[in-house]
């Protein structure tokens, strides 16, 4: 029965192994580094599975906290700047009266928007874009001084 232990964690590595190929989103690596200190228990003391099992759950913790702080700041959403939220920040010309009650639409960038603004807007006022919801700019008149 000695010889089976060493197997036992040989299969484990394999799985979690392809388990993780499969995904790619260090979902079971730490359990295959966990299984591997688990092998080398076993062919050091062959009889005792259940010292095999404590240094398999152990490391395999160890493992995930490291992972964790190693890879923290890799594992955060980026906010990534899509061609709409390009436009906050531009100036834009009010191609169609904007009322707060209606709203409007502006040229930006050479693309029309429809937009809302909480002061009334002429045609041809220069305004620049401070938010966006949706495919609707919200706009704010520039004040020359």
């Amino acid at each position: 029965m000695t010889s089976f232990y060493p197997w036992l964690w040989i299969v484990l590595i394999v799985v979690f192994g392809i388990a993780e190929a499969m995904t790619i989103q260090l979902v079971s690596i730490w359990f295959c580094v966990g299984g591997i200190a688990a092998f080398v228990t076993s062919l050091v003391t062959p009889t005792n599975i259940g010292l095999q099992f404590v240094v398999f759950v152990g490391v395999s913790a160890i493992s995930l906290a490291l992972s964790r702080v190693l890879f923290k700041d890799k594992m955060k959403p980026r906010n990534v700047a899509t061609n709409a939220d390009m436009v906050i920040g531009k100036e834009a010309i009010v191609l169609r009266e904007i009322t707060p009650e209606a709203g409007g639409r502006v040229k930006v960038d050479g693309q029309d928007w429809a937009a809302r603004s909480a002061s009334a807007l002429p045609v041809g006022a220069r305004c620049k874009v401070t938010g966006i919801s949706g495919v609707t700019l919200t706009v704010d008149p520039i004040v020359f001084e």
